[in-house]
């Protein structure tokens, strides 16, 4: 995978040629100090004290008071009533911790805050997030509501930051490519950036962060900061919200792979499910499907091998979903990238793949919820968590017993 065949796939770059053929989208560019916070940095580090990463997952401080995916009421016990709010909240930080250095210090985004509020509200109060190229659909978990829906900033920020989909964007997604170069000495504006700095490119960083003064331990030291401080390399990385549509069918979702500019598979989106209606409808889609891409992604997007995926609405049009690169990352779905590579599929017709049946299912990944939290067993993380929270609960209720 070549780093221009990425950049195309990049939603903003993509998104102003295939507007009227898309999901509506509003796209907002991310400040440096933000990225840190995602990559678990410090947003706004000390200049004399330097990064004091990797941090806790603590929640930005919001201005709009948005608390994110309020908790079912009836079903849990009030935890104002139970708890001491004095403690330490893990994931909300303690600002009223007084010992040296030991609060969890939540960094604040008004202008973004502001900005991601807006965008939403624009797109009728719901709105899918997502980075240049992935967007945090292994964190649901996380959501009260198991879906990738967010209504605010605060929702935005938590999936975010829990999604390792997101940091696969920030951390591998283009030097994975194989013909990405680095820029040495490129630690800098971490402190910088807002939603009118678009920031710069990595060639320009470089060039003007070289020069062969600096000593020779510094130059060691950012060096071997460089792996983990990718965020200051002046890449700019940018926030696409998606209007979000609660009634869409997973079944009529389909990856489309081109290989040397021509369409030569398709799969069913979600490889570990059989739809009945599938078998028989996708012998009706399958044109639709080949038409969209003559007529409208073919003649548009300049790379040589690609994916694209489509959504195929019940009356027959079809909507273009997102593109991503040839390989890599990718998935292939229902195929393997080696049979895609075949040299005669080019000269074959289009192969269109479903699952037939319902032992026919491929297994999907695992993303939507910690590994760890699968294994219940004694002495798993999970058990260990829970015997904690039960002897804290435990001791909050003895102590607001005292009290009273």
């Amino acid at each position: 995978m070549l780093l221009e065949e990425l950049l195309r796939c990049q939603i903003q770059e993509w998104y102003p040629a295939f507007r009227r053929h898309t999901v509506p989208t509003a796209i907002i560019p991310l400040p440096a100090a933000f990225l840190r916070y995602l990559a678990g940095r410090t947003a706004y580090p000390d200049p004399d004290e330097g990064d004091q990463g990797p941090l806790p997952f603590v929640l930005p401080t919001l201005t709009s008071g948005r608390a994110p995916f309020p908790p079912l009421q009836g079903h849990f016990p009030d935890p104002v009533s139970l708890l001491d709010r004095d403690n330490t909240d893990p994931l909300f930080g303690d600002s009223d911790s007084d010992d040296e250095g030991e609060g969890l210090l939540r960094p604040a985004f008004p202008e973004l805050e502001a900005a991601v509020d807006a965008a939403i509200a624009d797109l009728g109060g719901a709105a899918l997030p997502k980075l240049n190229w992935s967007a945090p659909k292994d964190a649901v978990f996380m959501a009260a509501d198991g879906t990738v829906r967010c209504t605010c900033f605060a929702e935005v920020a938590m999936l975010l930051r829990a999604s390792d989909c997101v940091a696969h964007d920030l951390v591998s997604a283009r030097p994975s490519c194989q013909d990405f170069v680095r820029a040495n000495r490129v630690r800098r504006n971490a402190a910088e950036g807002s939603l009118s700095d678009p920031g710069e490119n990595c060639s320009e960083v470089g060039a003007r962060g070289g020069g062969s003064d600096a000593p020779e331990e510094d130059a060691e030291q950012e060096s071997s900061d460089d792996d983990e401080t990718w965020v200051d390399d002046g890449f700019q990385y940018y926030l696409a919200l998606r209007k979000w549509y609660p009634g869409l069918r997973p079944e009529s979702e389909f990856r489309c792979f081109v290989r040397g500019r021509k369409l030569v598979g398709v799969s069913q989106r979600d490889p570990s499910a059989y739809y009945p209606s599938l078998p028989g409808w996708s012998a009706e889609v399958q044109p639709k499907i080949e038409d969209f891409f003559e007529e409208f992604i073919e003649p548009q997007f300049a790379s040589e091998n690609y994916t694209f995926d489509v959504y195929v609405r019940a009356d027959g049009r079809v909507k273009l979903i997102d593109f991503n690169p040839w390989g890599g990352y990718t998935l292939p779905l229902l195929f393997t990238w080696e049979e895609l590579e075949e040299e005669q599929r080019a000269e074959d017709e289009l192969e269109f793949r479903v699952v037939m049946q319902q032992g026919a299912v491929r297994p999907g990944l695992m993303t939507a919820i910690p590994y760890d939290m699968l294994d219940w067993g004694d002495g798993s993380g999970w058990d260990v968590f829970l015997k904690k929270a039960g002897n804290e609960l435990d001791r909050q209720m003895a102590s607001l017993g005292v009290d009273s």
